[in-house]
């Protein structure tokens, strides 16, 4: 195996600046680094690379992630606590929300003192991903949290709750008025294509419930989307129009009894003191509850750390669950789960800031 071709991995210049950024922050913030003289020397010293171990930028990198004193297993909470198997249900949350789940959890893990626990996770992303895209999730992942982020940054919450309520599947009614959502772009099935605003929003008014919104790609066409399968992605610039429903009572599929798990309940009170491992997860447990349709807790979840982690991170993880199609044609490519990861890696990374109109967007395409 060649080392010198795994000592950084394939990241364009923007992603070194974040993960070098986020190194520095750590040392500001006294998390204690290895040194970086000479890493392959120290990987092979402290951590010798085998096929079942994470690549020496990996090591290095989460070894630079000291624990929060005391440890997580000293606080009453298990590592087993912060494994994804915990999650009763986890294996029914889509398979992109698992990966960013699990990716989630490796930073959490790493951060609690749970280092063997959080390696196994990785173990379990190099498997679905391969090494190169593992490590560029975790890079640019970690690279996102505890970044600042100004008053002027802070996006609406609109899409997200709609993404997670799309994820629980809870039915709507008496639906009226169009509310723009800036920085987002609405995909789901295209009823029909329009010229101007007014008659798209005449349209989705005249389809009433079963329609979610409005969609733009550029100044002239304006898509009236299909409620059903429709979900919010993060785009630069974007305007979408979301059709203003009330939402119906707590999805069937769900009880107060699935929702209230005391045992959860006081993991997420420990860990929602330490900072990174609290927001992490409630980063993961937004997705897995909202999935459960137990939406009162998933909105809080995903709110505390809308901020934290990224709001346009939450938005790929519950709107990516649902369309990885979109996902795939953000990238131009055949979609699949490695598609669209890389399609969310270049868009956090900001080297993407046109988004082009799908060729296969599905519906009707006769403009009016």
């Amino acid at each position: 195996m060649n080392l010198s071709n795994m000592y950084l991995p394939s990241l364009p210049p923007k992603a070194f600046l974040t993960f070098f950024g986020f190194l520095l922050l750590c040392h500001e913030s006294e998390v204690h680094l290895l040194s970086m003289a000479n890493p392959r020397e120290k990987a092979s010293e402290d951590h010798p690379l085998t096929s079942d171990s994470p690549s020496v930028p990996l090591r290095i990198f989460l070894s630079s992630i000291s624990p929060q004193s005391p440890q997580l297993p000293r606080k009453g909470v298990s590592c087993e606590d912060l494994m994804p198997e915990a999650l009763d249900g986890f294996a029914d949350v889509p398979e992109f929300s698992q990966t960013l789940i699990r990716a989630a959890l490796v930073l959490a893990l790493q951060r609690a003192g749970c280092s063997q626990h959080a390696e196994t996770l990785v173990l379990d992303l190099y498997k679905e991903l391969g090494q190169v895209d593992s490590d560029d999730l975790l890079f640019v992942m970690a690279g996102s949290t505890n970044t600042t982020h100004s008053p002027g940054q802070r996006k609406s919450s609109v899409a997200l709750q709609f993404n997670l309520d799309q994820l629980a599947q809870t039915p709507v009614h008496h639906c009226r008025g169009l509310l723009p959502v800036n920085g987002s772009l609405l995909y789901g099935k295209a009823h029909k294509v329009y010229r101007g605003f007014p008659a798209a929003s005449k349209a989705c008014h005249r389809l009433g419930d079963s329609c979610a919104g409005v969609a733009s790609n550029d100044s002239s066409s304006f898509y009236v989307v299909e409620r059903k399968g429709s979900y919010f992605l993060p785009r630069h610039g974007a305007t979408s129009w979301l059709h203003q429903c009330r939402r119906l009572g707590r999805g069937r599929r769900s009880t107060a009894e699935d929702c209230d798990n005391e045992t959860e309940e006081k993991i997420y009170l420990i860990l929602d003191w330490i900072p990174w491992v609290g927001g992490l997860y409630s980063f993961a447990t937004s997705v897995y509850f909202a999935k459960l349709n137990c939406l009162e807790l998933a909105h809080q979840r995903a709110m505390s750390c809308a901020i934290d982690i990224g709001h346009d991170l939450l938005l790929f993880a519950t709107g990516g669950a649902s369309g990885v199609l979109g996902m795939g044609i953000y990238a131009g490519l055949k979609p699949g789960l490695k598609t669209a990861v890389r399609a969310m890696l270049r868009y956090l990374r900001e080297e993407v800031h046109s988004f082009p109109v799908p060729s296969n967007y599905s519906g009707p395409l006769t403009t009016f």
